[in-house]
Parts: structure tokens; C-alpha cells; sequence
């Protein structure tokens, strides 16, 4: 009962205040190679996630052949992450700063 006066009191206060501004999401003048950079990075980063899966499929081949397959899988899984990481890093940043 404490509990949902204090958040009732609390809901009150906030909706009382006025409402902050919400600037639109603008890049400033002369930050244009920002974008292009950053595309760049998403590229070489795409690069070494690749070839580590390549890397790691052949190390995996390598230790089946020689019966210690029981690290196989995180030398495959680790570089995947790293690409769901790198894809979704844009979107992560958006969600997070609103824009």
C-alpha cells in the first residue's frame, strides 16, 4: 500500500514538470567522412569475422582428424558473435540514443 502511494505521489511530480526538448538527430557541418569511415570499419570488421570462420573451420578440421574435436565449437561460434556484433552495433547505438 506504501509502495503505491509513493509511486502514485512519484507519477504526480513527473507529470507535473514540463516537458524537456527532443532535438532531431542531425549530423554537424563538415562531419561527413564520419560516415565513411565508420563504413569502412564495418567492412574490415566483416573481413576478420570471415576469416576467422575460415581459420576456424580449418582448425577444426585439423583437431577432428586428430581426435581432440571437443573445442570445435567455440573457434566457430566466437567469430559469429563478433558479426552479429559488428551488424547490429548501428542499430544498438540508435536504440540506445533514441534517434
Amino acid at each position: 500500500m506504501i509502495l503505491h502511494t509513493l509511486a502514485s505521489i512519484a507519477h504526480d511530480a513527473v507529470s507535473t514538470l514540463p516537458a524537456l526538448p527532443d532535438p532531431g538527430a542531425t549530423q554537424p557541418p563538415g562531419t561527413e567522412g564520419v560516415d565513411t569511415i565508420l563504413g569502412w570499419l564495418k567492412w574490415v570488421g566483416y573481413v576478420v569475422v570471415a576469416g576467422a570462420v575460415i581459420v576456424g573451420g580449418i582448425m577444426i578440421a585439423v583437431n577432428l582428424r586428430r581426435g581432440e574435436g571437443q573445442d570445435a565449437l567455440p573457434k566457430i561460434l566466437w567469430p559469429m558473435a563478433g558479426a552479429i556484433v559488428i551488424g547490429a552495433g548501428i542499430s544498438w547505438v540508435s536504440m540506445i540514443s533514441g534517434a
